[in-house]
């Protein structure tokens, strides 16, 4: 699952109108539908701050493979 930002005022438009008629989830939504589990305030932050960052940078980011990592951080610093 991957995150970027609309690439014209088009899609920007459709991704505005998809939310407003309630298509849109959380980041802590995502989050859970990859891991199964409800994720801490840490990690969504982590990741939102991430998907910001990729925004500006007009980057894509891989949503799931960047929680297995925050993951695995987590599990090491335990």
């Amino acid at each position: 699952m991957t995150a970027r930002a609309p690439v014209d005022d088009e899609e920007h438009i459709k991704a505005l109108m998809a939310i407003m008629n309630g298509q849109g989830r959380s980041v802590g939504a995502v989050i859970e539908q990859i891991t199964g589990e409800t994720p801490s305030e840490e990690t969504v932050e982590a990741v939102t701050n991430r998907l910001r960052m990729a925004q500006e940078n007009g980057e894509n980011v891989d949503i799931a493979e960047l929680v297995r990592s925050l993951n695995q951080m987590a599990d090491q610093w335990a």
